[in-house]
């Protein structure tokens, strides 16, 4: 199986439960300034990964005056928001399907096809804490995880739209991007590589049925993650606590000995006199 994975709000998560995966521009193409009319999806976590460093990128270009040649209006309503989360639409879902027989007509992070995916072909990904048992969709959610287990180092550069003797150099801008990301959201992609989590899936129809009619027994946004963040910053505090204790007992322990010095130097002259 060729895994593949399409990100999408969670408001348009019915109607492609309908029609599937057919090609438009969403809005993570319109990110990158690709007016392509495709379906979009990112081959393996590695693309995946890469794809949403190169999203935040671009986000912060704009937000930094960088806008080069993006429209006005995008600009516009990057600047109306205050996270990349935000700009995308608040909470939504990854989607895994089989892309084996799927042509990717451009790259491994960024690829797109003229072919329809039916909704039948496509499951949704769930991210379980396996100590609290609680379970997540949420797009936030599972690209931490994802990024947890995906070094910078691995990521390496595949596709049609750049020639070979420039594959080395892509690379090099996308481990970069990557290696920034990770640099800025430390604690919480860290939260993920210590923790106790499963990735799984289930069919979209299930989802819709078990999930989106009731949202019983489910966490939405960036919510799995925060016990184990806790549990570290627990452990955190407890060894500077550690550390203070240990420094004060090395302390009281040096007193000792100094207030113990005349009584070692007059038990020695008095060993000396006898």
């Amino acid at each position: 199986m060729k895994k593949c994975y399409h990100m999408t709000s969670l408001d348009r998560v019915r109607s492609i439960s309908v029609s599937g995966l057919t090609p438009k521009n969403g809005d993570n193409s319109k990110t990158v300034n690709d007016e392509k009319v495709k379906v979009f999806f990112s081959e393996g976590m590695t693309g995946a990964v890469a794809l949403y460093a190169d999203l935040q990128k671009h986000y912060d270009d704009i937000k930094a005056g960088n806008t080069g040649k993006t429209p006005a209006d995008r600009v516009e309503a990057v600047n109306a928001t205050t996270s990349l989360e935000e700009y995308l639409g608040g909470d939504g879902v990854y989607f895994l399907f089989d892309g084996t027989d799927v042509e990717n007509e451009k790259n491994f992070m960024d690829g797109c096809t003229e072919q329809s995916i039916l909704p039948e072909n496509l499951q949704v990904c769930l991210l379980k804490n396996n100590e609290t048992n609680t379970v997540s969709y949420s797009r936030y959610d599972i690209i931490k995880y994802m990024m947890s287990k995906v070094p910078a180092e691995s990521i390496h550069y595949s596709g049609k739209d750049v020639v070979p003797e420039e594959v080395d150099n892509a690379t090099s801008m996308i481990q970069s991007n990557v290696k920034n990301y990770y640099e800025n959201n430390k604690s919480e992609i860290n939260a993920f590589r210590t923790g106790n989590y499963t990735l799984e899936n289930i069919p979209l129809k299930e989802f819709c049925d078990k999930y989106l009619a009731t949202q019983e027994c489910i966490v939405t946004g960036q919510n799995i993650g925060k016990y184990t963040m806790s549990l570290l910053e627990d452990i955190e505090a407890v060894r500077n606590m550690e550390m203070i204790l240990d420094r004060d007992v090395r302390a009281l322990e040096l007193e000792q000995d100094i207030s113990k010095e005349p009584d070692k130097i007059r038990e020695k002259k008095e060993s000396s006199n006898q």
